[in-house]
């Protein structure tokens, strides 16, 4: 069957419509009402290559998004299993991928060996394990913003116009779906902020009131600490909303180059005693073998390592340990913040990376807006690692971050 090329990006017309199978249009209005009644990311994502995967009769089904500022596209969404990594983060070069995103326009291979010899900008997809595709683009008002690839036409025959119908219509409720949840995860960061800022302002206010009355002049270096310490709260809030946005939005730079976490962990350290000696807590370092150098930015690292040790000093019992262990794992590195703190409940342990989520406790520790664990597991993705926690009630709390030593990575950071 000779390949269909969409090049008309007119809007879909009524004979199109009719020519697709009513229990078909069925399913997309169903998904398209879903859709918009969804805020939840992954659920979203989840509905989209599901339904792709129906609506099109094909044997899989996957969504890939660009993130703008790295220019970068990657798998979301698949219902495919076993995937390589080469199908998790394509390459955009001479790609499917960047065709698609260069020309904003659908593409459907029924012999992929074949027909790509039409294509000299596009290299051989072999990667992708498939005989025949169909993939569209996700476009909004403004740019592409992802594409949705379904893989080997189920049954006899290969991909038909109707389904190249559907999947555009499916992709473009997707990226309306899409940029909505976007839109109001901006919101949601806004109103949180303001919310988180009312306690601070409403205690700065109260405070320069009372300095104002005469018969309280007594009260003066008590309110005055009060305010020192409310606006360094106001102040931290501040940076951790600015750091956090622009860690999502992709718009905080990276520097790449070799870096010692052992140098890291001892800068930590020696910022960290001061607030450590408050509450006679023991802070140190451990090296477990020869720790090899990992590929990233020293003051992000540093900074990540604060957010933990932090905690790890806040949320500690009087007279406790903190230790920092490094380890050499081969093919990773880890690095450990250790505590003896009151431990944290096994339903907690699941949220504790979500955005404004605080443990609640009975002895008045929580504090903050609750993004330094968010901002710290943010970090440590843009160095291409991971971060884990294990802990249970009375027995401390152990994070554990794990990267790719600087030998085994080549450009995992968001470039500059």
């Amino acid at each position: 069957m000779k390949q269909i090329k969409f090049r008309d990006r007119s809007p879909i017309n009524t004979a199109q419509l009719k020519a697709i199978r009513p229990t078909r249009l069925r399913r997309l209005l169903e998904t398209s009402t879903t859709l918009s009644s969804t805020l939840d990311h992954n659920q979203l994502v989840d509905i989209v290559v599901t339904s792709a995967n129906d609506l099109t009769e094909s044997e899989s089904a996957s969504i890939y998004l660009v993130e703008q500022a790295s220019e970068k596209i990657e798998l979301t969404a698949s219902t495919a299993t076993n995937l390589s990594a080469a199908e998790r983060k394509p390459s955009l070069d001479n790609s499917l991928f960047g065709w698609i995103l260069s020309n904003k326009e659908p593409l459907v291979l029924q012999n992929i060996q074949q027909e790509l010899l039409e294509y000299s900008d596009i290299d051989t997809l072999d990667y992708l394990n498939a005989d025949s595709l169909m993939a569209v683009p996700l476009l909004t008002k403004d740019s592409v913003i992802g594409v949705l690839l379904v893989k080997n036409k189920l049954g006899e025959g290969g991909f038909t116009e109707q389904d190249c119908v559907l999947l555009q219509m499916l992709a473009s409720h997707a990226a309306a779906a899409l940029e909505n949840v976007r839109l109001f995860q901006q919101t949601d960061l806004i109103a949180e902020f303001m919310h988180e800022f009312k306690t601070p302002l409403m205690a700065l206010t109260t405070a320069s009131e009372i300095l104002a009355r005469e018969d309280l002049i007594p009260f003066h270096q008590e309110l005055l600490m009060m305010i020192q310490s409310e606006t360094a709260r106001l102040s931290r809030m501040a940076q951790d909303f600015l750091d956090l946005s622009r860690l999502e939005s992709g718009r905080l730079q990276f520097d790449q180059q070799p870096v010692d976490l052992t140098v890291v962990a001892e800068d930590v350290v020696k910022l960290q005693m001061a607030q450590a000696d408050k509450k006679d807590i023991n802070i140190s370092i451990e090296v477990l073998g020869d720790v090899p150098l990992v590929y990233g930015d020293y003051d992000r690292l540093k900074q990540l390592l604060l957010n933990l040790t932090n905690n790890a000093i806040k949320y500690n019992r009087q007279g406790g340990i903190v230790k920092i262990r490094l380890l050499n794992l081969g093919q990773e590195v880890a690095i450990k913040v250790m505590d003896t703190g009151p431990g944290i409940a096994a339903e907690n342990l699941p949220h504790l990376f979500e955005r404004f989520y605080r443990v609640r406790d009975d002895e008045g520790f929580t504090e903050g807006a609750g993004l330094g664990l968010p901002i710290a597991k943010r970090i440590v993705e843009n160095h291409g690692g991971r971060i884990e926690v294990t802990s249970m009630l009375g027995g401390g709390s152990t994070f554990t971050c794990y990267f790719p030593p600087s030998n085994k990575i080549e450009n995992t950071l968001v470039p500059e």
